[in-house]
C-alpha cells in the first residue's frame, strides 16, 4: 500500500500471532511522519445549499451528545514519553510491513449542495504487502518520540507491560450462572465511541483458568477470567486511557485507542492481532462494524486529518486517505471529527461539512456542507445502518428543521421543522429519530416517523445524559450516552445521586413507550450501584451493576420489560467493581466483555469474565 500524501519514514508492520517472544524494538527518532500542523486542505468547494427531496428511511440508534465533557480536567504540562525502571517497552512484535508508499488520496470531487448526491473518487483497497521485518534500535519509544500530546504526563504504570505477563490475580470461585440471557437476535445495543491505554499493553490478559489457579501464562487454554491492565491507570493523565472505539466480532474483542488496533482473542485472553497507529495517535473511530469493517482516524499531536480502514478479520490497515481537518485554537489540545457508522460508509462530520467514505475502500461518496448563504450550521447528526439524520439551523430561511438523508448517496429524503431548541438539545437517535430538548432543568423527547412528521412528545425528571467517552483537550468526538432503544421503547438512566455513607452513586433504569410517550416503570430490587447497559431486546433491557472493587460485587442483571424488576444472572468478581461504570459492556453466551471509555476509576483495557 502507497500514500503519497504521506509516506512514514519508518514501516509499520503487521504483528504475528502469537507475539513472538523477546523484547521488540522501536523506530529510532527521526522527523515526525507527517507535515507540520497547518491549514487542511480541502477539497475546492464552496458553500452549498440545502435541496430537498423526498424518501423513506428506517432503524437503530446512534446519536451525539450535547454535553459537555464530565472528565477530570487540566493535565501537567508536556514533556518526553517515559518508561518505568526494569520494564519492558516492547509493543508488538515485529512482522510483516508494507514497504510500499500508498497511493494518492483520492481526487476531491466540487463540493455540491448540502444534503445531496456528491460522487467522488477515491482510492480502491489494498491488500498489504509482505516485507522482511524491519529492524530497530532497543530502548526507544513507539512513533519516533514525540511529545506525549495533550500534555500527558510519562507512563508510569503499575502493572508490566510488553513482553512480560501480567502477574496472576487471586483466583476469584467461578461465579453461578442463574437463569438464561436475554436473546441477542435482534438485539439493539448501546451506542459507542471510543479512544484507549497504551500501545504496549500486555501481549496476554492477566487469566485465571479453569482449574482454578492463576498461572497468567501465555497458553490461554479455555481461560474463565483474564484482563489487560489499563496504562497510567490511576493516574491525573485520561487520554493515553481514552477508547475511540470498541468491536466485538465471533473470535476477538478489538480496542480502538490512542496508539493502535488491539485485538484479543476471547477465549484466551491471547492477543490475536495490533495494528499501531499509522501516525502519532488514532483520534477516532467508527462506532460499530460494517461487514467485519471500521475506520480509525489519526495524525499529529495537534491535527486529526487522516482516515484509515481497518479489515477486523485479519488485522490489516487496507487503505488510507487524507481528510479535512481543523486544528485547535487551544494549547495541548485536539479537535477530531464526530464518525459515526452506517450501511457500508463511515460518515464524518467536521465543521458543518458531512462526508461519507467508503469502508471498503476508502472512496469518497458524497459530501455536503451547510449553507453558509441561509445562515445554516449542523445543530447534531446521527446515523444508523439505513439513515442519516441532522437538526439544522438556519438563521435566514427555514428556520430549525429535522432532515432524513439516504447514507448511500447523500440526498435528503425528508424534512420538518422542529421548532426552537435549547443549546443543550441534540439528536439522540437517527432511526427512529428522537430529538432530545434540555430547557430549566427539564427534558423533553420529541419523536418522529419514517415520514418526518411526529409522533409523540413527553417530559422526564432529571436524566443522565452526560457522555461517558469524553475527557479535557479532546473536542468533537461521537459521544455515547447511558440509554438503549429497542423497537418502540427508550430505556434511560435517572440522574446519578450519592448513596450515603458510601463513596459511590447510584442510578435507576427509566422505560418509556415511543409511541405514547408514557413512563412504564423504574428499575426495582436492584443494588445501590450505577447501572450500565448491555442491550435491549423484547425480554427487556440486559444491565451490569457496576459495583464498587471495595465493598460490592458486580452483578450482570435482567430488567423485567413489563415490571422493570432485576432478576440476577451471574456475580462478577468484586475486584471488577466499577470497571463498568462508564464502559462499553458487551456479552455473549454467558462471557461479559467489559471495555472502559476512559481511565477513570478502572484498572483495565479489556476485562473478561465467563459467567457460566
Amino acid at each position: 500500500m502507497t500514500d503519497h500524501s504521506q509516506t512514514p519514514p519508518n514501516p509499520y508492520g503487521q504483528p504475528a500471532y502469537p507475539p513472538a517472544p523477546g523484547p521488540a524494538t522501536y523506530p529510532p527518532p527521526s522527523a515526525a511522519p507527517y507535515p507540520p500542523p497547518g491549514p487542511a486542505a480541502y477539497p475546492p468547494s464552496g458553500p452549498a445549499t440545502y435541496p430537498s427531496s423526498p424518501g423513506p428511511a428506517t432503524y437503530p440508534p446512534s446519536g451525539p451528545a450535547a454535553y459537555p465533557p464530565s472528565g477530570p480536567s487540566a493535565y501537567p504540562p508536556s514533556g518526553p514519553a517515559a518508561y518505568p525502571p526494569g520494564q519492558d517497552p516492547a509493543a508488538y512484535p515485529p512482522g510483516n510491513t508494507a514497504p510500499n508508499p500508498y497511493p494518492p488520496p483520492p481526487t476531491a470531487a466540487g463540493a455540491t449542495p448540502y444534503l445531496s448526491p456528491s460522487a467522488a473518487a477515491g482510492p480502491a483497497t489494498y491488500p498489504p504487502q509482505p516485507a522482511p521485518p524491519p529492524t530497530y534500535p532497543p530502548n526507544t519509544p513507539t512513533f519516533g518520540n514525540p511529545p506525549p500530546p495533550y500534555g500527558q504526563p510519562p507512563h508510569h504504570p503499575d502493572t508490566p507491560y510488553g513482553g512480560s505477563p501480567a502477574p496472576a490475580q487471586p483466583h476469584q470461585s467461578r461465579p453461578k450462572w442463574k437463569t438464561a440471557l436475554l436473546a441477542t437476535g435482534a438485539a439493539v445495543v448501546l451506542l459507542s465511541v471510543s479512544t484507549g491505554t497504551a500501545w504496549f499493553v500486555a501481549t496476554t490478559g492477566t487469566t485465571t483458568g479453569a482449574d482454578g489457579t492463576g498461572s497468567g501464562d501465555d497458553t490461554g487454554a479455555g481461560a474463565d477470567e483474564w484482563a489487560v491492565p489499563l496504562a497510567n491507570a490511576g493516574s491525573s493523565d485520561f487520554t493515553t486511557g481514552l477508547a475511540f472505539g470498541s468491536w466485538l466480532t465471533d473470535k476477538v474483542v478489538i480496542r480502538a485507542q490512542k496508539d493502535g488496533v488491539l485485538a484479543y482473542d476471547l477465549g484466551s485472553g491471547k492477543r490475536a492481532w495490533g495494528v499501531p497507529a499509522p501516525g502519532a495517535q488514532l483520534c477516532g473511530a467508527t462506532p460499530e462494524l460494517s461487514q467485519g469493517k471500521a475506520a480509525v482516524a489519526y495524525g499529529s499531536n495537534t491535527l486529526c486529518d487522516h482516515l484509515a480502514g481497518v479489515d477486523t478479520a485479519t488485522g490489516k490497515l487496507i487503505w488510507k486517505i487524507k481528510i479535512p481537518a481543523e486544528k485547535s485554537r487551544l494549547s495541548n489540545s485536539l479537535t477530531v471529527p464526530r464518525i459515526m457508522s452506517s450501511d457500508g460508509v463511515a460518515i464524518v462530520e467536521l465543521s458543518d461539512t458531512v462526508t461519507a467514505y467508503r469502508l471498503s475502500d476508502g472512496r469518497k461518496v458524497w459530501s455536503a456542507t451547510a449553507s453558509r448563504d441561509d445562515g445554516c450550521h449542523l445543530k447534531d447528526i446521527s446515523a444508523s445502518p439505513t439513515r442519516v439524520a441532522a437538526i439544522l439551523d438556519c438563521t435566514f430561511r427555514g428556520g430549525t428543521r429535522l432532515q432524513f438523508i439516504d447514507p448511500k448517496t447523500g440526498k435528503v429524503t425528508k424534512q420538518a421543522p422542529v421548532g426552537d431548541l435549547g443549546l443543550m438539545s441534540s439528536l439522540l437517535s437517527a432511526d427512529p429519530a428522537i430529538v432530545q430538548n434540555e430547557s430549566g432543568g427539564q427534558n423533553s423527547f420529541t419523536v418522529y416517523s419514517d415520514t418526518a412528521t411526529k409522533v409523540t412528545e413527553f417530559k422526564t425528571p432529571e436524566i443522565d445524559m452526560l457522555a461517558m467517552n469524553t475527557v479535557a483537550f479532546v473536542t468533537g468526538m461521537f459521544e455515547q450516552h447511558r440509554y438503549v432503544i429497542h423497537g418502540d421503547r427508550l430505556y434511560l438512566a435517572s440522574f446519578p445521586q450519592n448513596v450515603p455513607q458510601q463513596m459511590r452513586s447510584s442510578n435507576k433504569a427509566l422505560a418509556y413507550d415511543l409511541k405514547t410517550g408514557k413512563q412504564l416503570w423504574e428499575s426495582s430490587d436492584t443494588h445501590d450501584t450505577i447501572l450500565t447497559y448491555v442491550r435491549a431486546d423484547d425480554q427487556g433491557l440486559l444491565a451490569v451493576e457496576t459495583g464498587d472493587r471495595r465493598d460490592l460485587a458486580p452483578r450482570l442483571i435482567r430488567l423485567d420489560a413489563t415490571t422493570g424488576k432485576a432478576t440476577e444472572l451471574a456475580t462478577l468478581p468484586q475486584k471488577y467493581g466499577t470497571e463498568a461504570e462508564k464502559a462499553r459492556v458487551f456479552e455473549r453466551n454467558g462471557a461479559v466483555i467489559i471495555i472502559p471509555w476512559t481511565s477513570v476509576a478502572t484498572k483495565n483495557a479489556i476485562s473478561y469474565v465467563n459467567t457460566r
